[in-house]
C-alpha cells in the first residue's frame, strides 16, 4: 500500500512541476518571472540570467574592443501576462550612429534586435529597436511592441515588452498564437547593430551564426522561477548567471 502511495506522490509532482524539454539547440536560456514596468530602471530584473553579446552574427570580423563596445541582455514573462515576452539590455558604446531615416536601412544605425522561432519550425520574426529611442523596423507596430530606451552617458538601457499575438506586418502570422507558459521552449537570437563610419561594423549577440539561420539559435525556456524582485516587491542583491549547455 505505501509503494503505491509513493508513487501516486511522484506523479502529483510530475504534474504540479513538468519537467523542462528542449529543443536541441546548442545554447539555453530561462526566462524568469518578472513583474515588469517599462520604464527603463531593471531594478526589477535583479537576479535574472544574463546573456553576454559576445558572438558575431551576420556582420563582422573579430568581436570588438570592449572599449568599443559591450552588451548584455535578459528575457522575462509573467503569467499574468503571458502573451508577451519582456526583455532587457545594456549596451555601452563608444560611438552612436544615428544617420538614416525612418524606414530606411535601420539595421545601419545601432539598434538592439529579438527574433524568434515560435513554433521551432525555422519560420522567423523579428523586432529591432534602434538606440535613439524613437524608430522600430517594419515587424514593430505601437500594438505590438512596448518600449523605451535611457541614454546616460555613452550608455544605453532597452526595456520593454513584445506581444507576437497583436500581428507583425513583416512576417505576418508568425506567434499569433503565442501563449508562454512553465517549460515552453521556442527559438531565440537576440544581438545588437554596432555602427559606425556610416555602415554596420558588427552584429553581435548571444550565438555565433547567421541572424536568420534558425540553426543558430539558442534555446528560451519559460521558467516557474521567479527574479530576485518577487511579486511584493522585495529586493535581492545578486544578479543571476547565465546557464550553458
Amino acid at each position: 500500500m505505501r509503494f503505491f502511495m509513493v508513487i501516486a506522490a511522484l506523479l502529483a509532482l510530475v504534474v504540479v512541476f513538468p519537467s523542462i524539454s528542449h529543443a536541441g539547440r546548442d545554447q539555453e536560456y530561462e526566462a524568469k518571472q518578472v513583474k515588469l514596468k517599462v520604464d527603463g530602471n531593471l531594478n526589477e530584473w535583479k537576479g535574472s540570467d544574463i546573456i553576454i553579446f559576445d558572438q558575431l552574427k551576420d556582420v563582422g570580423t573579430r568581436v570588438p574592443d570592449e572599449k568599443d563596445f559591450t552588451g548584455s541582455g535578459m528575457i522575462g514573462w509573467n503569467p499574468s501576462d503571458p502573451h508577451r515576452i519582456y526583455f532587457a539590455a545594456t549596451i555601452t558604446d563608444d560611438e552612436n550612429q544615428d544617420i538614416h531615416p525612418p524606414g530606411d536601412t535601420w539595421w545601419e544605425d545601432d539598434s538592439l534586435e529579438l527574433m524568434f522561432d515560435f513554433a521551432n519550425d525555422t519560420q522567423l520574426a523579428q523586432w529591432t529597436i534602434d538606440a535613439n529611442g524613437k524608430e522600430i523596423s517594419a515587424g514593430g507596430t505601437v500594438e505590438n511592441l512596448e518600449w523605451i530606451v535611457v541614454n546616460k552617458g555613452n550608455e544605453w538601457i532597452f526595456e520593454g515588452a513584445i506581444d507576437p499575438t497583436q500581428d507583425n506586418p513583416y512576417k505576418p502570422g508568425l506567434g499569433v498564437n503565442f501563449e508562454a507558459e512553465v517549460a515552453l521552449v521556442i527559438g531565440l537570437a537576440f544581438h545588437f547593430n554596432d555602427c559606425e563610419n556610416g555602415t554596420r561594423e558588427h552584429q553581435i549577440g548571444w550565438t555565433p551564426g547567421g541572424a536568420w539561420d534558425a540553426a543558430c539559435y539558442g534555446d528560451l525556456i519559460f521558467s516557474a522561477e521567479k527574479a530576485a524582485v518577487d511579486f511584493s516587491g522585495k529586493l535581492t542583491t545578486t544578479w543571476g548567471s547565465l546557464k550553458l549547455r
